[in-house]
C-alpha cells in the first residue's frame, strides 16, 4: 500500500469531546453507517471516500478523524492518491473556469445593459431634438408669415390714414379726391401668390401652402413635390433629413392662380407621429364630440385663403391592385357628376361618424390622411368641404 506524501492536512490532534463527536458523524455519513474498523475497505473504497473528503474539502478535528485518514491511505497506493489529487485539481479548475466564465458573461451582461440603456437614451433624446427642431423651424415660419402680414396691415393703415387726410382736398379740376390713386397694392397680385407666402415660395418652389386646424397642434406648411409623394416623407422645409418628414399635398392636385380647381379633391398626408408632431393628434378626430368642437379647417394654398368644415371621419387602408375597393387617394377628380356620386357615397357608408355638414355635387373637399395601426396599412382620413366665402 501506499506509504509515501500523505497528506494529514485535514485533521487536527488533540482530544475533545466535541470534535471526536464532529468526527464520528462525518465518518458515519462517509462510509454510510458502517463504522470503519469492523471490516476492512477495499481500495476503491478507500480512493471514492478520500475523493470525497478533498473535493468536498471536509476537515477533521479529532484524532479519531486522523485515524480514519491513515486507514484510507493504508488501503490506497500511491497512485490513487495522486489521482485522486488530480481529479480534485481539474474539478476545482473546473469551478474556478464557470466562475470566471459567470463573472465575464456578467461583465457582458452589464456593458450590454448599459449600451442599450445608454442608447435609448440617446434615441429618446434624440427623437426630442428633432421634434424641438420641428417645432422651432415651425414657429420661425409662422413668426415670418405674420411679419409680412404685420408689415402689410401697418402699411395698409398708414395709407387709408394718408387719405382720410387728404378727403378734403381737390383735385386740379375742382373735383373731390377720392384716394383711390394712393390705395396699396393688394394682398395679392392678380394672378400672384399671396404676399404671406411669397418669400417662402421664393425660397422653396415646393411649398404649396399651410394647414391649421384652430384648437389643435395642427399648425404646418404643406409641401409638394412635382411627380413624388415620397420626397417629403422625411425631409423638412430646408429639405433637410428630419423623422417627422412635411406635411405633404398629392402632386396630382391642381392648385392653379386662380384658386384651387374646381372639381377636385385635395388630399394632403402625415406621419402619425407618437409625440404629437404633423398627424400625430389627427387621431383625436376619431371622436365625434372632438371633431364638434374642431370642426374648422383651415388650408390657405399659395395662391387663396380657404376655410373647410369637417363632413365626415372614416378608417381606411392603402388596397392592393386587385381589390376591389374604395381608393380615397386616388379620388382626386369628382368634376363629373358620376365621379362625384360614387365619391360621396363611399365616404357616407365608410364614415365611423359625419357632421352636419354635407357636401354635394360641385363641391371641394379637403382629404387629411395618416397612419393607423387598427389593422395593417391603415389610415385614418379626414373629409371637409370648402366653404364658401
Amino acid at each position: 500500500m501506499g506509504n509515501n506524501d500523505r497528506d494529514y492536512s485535514t485533521c487536527s490532534t488533540g482530544y475533545n469531546p466535541r470534535a471526536v463527536e464532529h468526527d464520528l458523524q462525518i465518518i458515519s455519513q462517509l462510509t454510510h453507517g458502517a463504522l470503519y474498523s469492523n471490516r476492512k475497505m477495499t481500495m476503491q473504497q478507500a480512493q471514492e471516500i478520500y475523493y470525497r473528503i478533498k473535493k468536498e474539502n471536509i476537515q477533521f478535528q479529532s484524532d479519531t478523524g486522523e485515524e480514519f485518514l491513515v486507514k484510507l491511505y493504508e488501503n490506497m497506493t500511491d497512485a490513487q492518491i495522486q489521482e485522486v489529487h488530480r481529479a480534485v485539481r481539474r474539478k476545482n479548475q473546473r469551478k474556478k473556469n464557470r466562475r470566471r466564465l459567470i463573472r465575464i458573461n456578467r461583465g457582458i451582461a452589464c456593458t450590454v445593459s448599459v449600451i442599450v440603456l445608454v442608447s435609448s437614451i440617446l434615441c429618446i433624446n434624440w427623437s426630442l431634438l428633432m421634434d424641438l427642431r420641428t417645432n422651432y423651424q415651425t414657429k420661425k415660419l409662422q413668426e415670418r408669415i405674420a411679419k409680412v402680414q404685420s408689415a402689410s396691415n401697418d402699411q395698409v393703415s398708414s395709407q387709408i390714414s394718408e387719405n382720410l387726410d387728404s378727403a378734403a382736398m381737390v383735385t386740379h379740376d375742382g373735383s373731390p379726391f377720392s384716394g383711390e390713386e394712393n390705395l396699396p397694392e393688394s394682398d395679392q397680385p392678380e394672378g400672384g401668390v399671396l404676399q404671406k407666402f411669397a418669400q417662402l415660395y421664393e425660397e422653396n418652389p415646393d411649398f404649396a401652402g399651410w394647414l391649421r386646424i384652430p384648437g389643435t397642434k395642427i399648425d404646418y406648411p404643406v409641401m409638394s413635390r412635382a411627380g413624388d409623394n415620397n420626397y417629403y416623407l422625411d425631409k423638412n422645409f430646408e429639405q433637410q433629413h428630419d423623422k417627422n418628414g412635411s406635411l405633404i399635398l398629392d402632386y396630382r392636385n391642381d392648385i392653379s392662380t386662380n384658386g384651387t380647381a374646381v372639381g377636385q379633391n385635395l388630399i394632403i398626408y402625415g406621419h402619425n407621429m407618437r409625440t404629437g408632431v404633423m398627424f400625430g393628434t389627427l387621431k383625436d378626430f376619431k371622436e365625434k364630440s372632438f371633431c364638434d368642437e374642431h370642426k374648422t379647417i383651415i388650408f390657405d394654398t399659395l395662391y387663396e385663403e380657404c376655410e373647410y368644415r369637417v363632413v365626415a371621419a372614416m378608417l381606411s387602408g392603402v388596397a392592393y391592385e386587385d381589390e376591389d375597393v374604395f381608393r380615397y387617394y386616388d379620388a382626386i377628380d369628382i368634376s363629373t357628376e358620376e365621379n362625384f356620386n360614387v365619391f360621396q357615397e363611399n365616404v357616407m357608408s365608410n364614415a365611423i361618424y359625419t357632421t352636419d355638414e354635407t357636401i354635394a355635387y360641385g363641391d371641394t373637399c379637403l382629404i387629411l390622411s395618416t397612419c393607423d395601426n387598427y389593422k395593417e396599412d391603415g389610415r385614418f382620413v379626414l373629409i371637409a368641404k370648402k366653404m364658401d366665402k
